[in-house]
């Protein structure tokens, strides 16, 4: 016999609203410190490496951002498009507590996006950086 899911009580309906647009928050709050951080880290590297051009082997010190550039693209790619499936929930919650606004996470969406696509563009620079090096011009 198939059951239907029990109905949430409006209290449960509040809490699970106030979770959903509390991890909105902290989900944008967390991807523009992390994309502080990244290219803080990343503009050091690069910096490091123009400054020490004439070691040998200087541009394998590029692989490191090159790879935490892909792999964190990667990652924001695939929390892209995951994020629709939190944004229905959210908004079929502010449906049922009859209310007329809920966050959009849409705006989550496209900074992930963003901050993918810059990264990889991040790392094509890089790369190109580490076997085109200009102290041998």
């Amino acid at each position: 016999m198939v059951t239907s899911p029990p109905v949430a009580s409006p209290d449960i309906l509040w809490k699970q609203y106030e979770l959903q647009v509390g991890l909105y928050k902290d989900y944008l709050k967390l991807l523009l410190q992390f994309n502080a951080y990244y290219y803080a880290a990343t503009g050091a590297l690069v910096a490091y490496y123009f400054s020490h051009l004439q070691t040998p082997l200087m541009r394998c010190s590029l692989a490191f951002p090159v790879l935490m550039s892909v792999g964190f693209s990667i990652l924001f790619f695939y929390g892209a498009s995951q994020i629709q499936v939190v944004r229905m929930e959210l908004f079929e919650i502010r449906d049922r507590l009859g209310l007329g606004t809920a966050p959009e996470y849409k705006v989550l969406t496209i900074f992930l996006l963003l901050s993918a696509a810059l990264m990889l563009i991040v790392a094509v620079s890089l790369i190109s950086l580490m076997w085109i090096n200009p102290a041998l011009k």
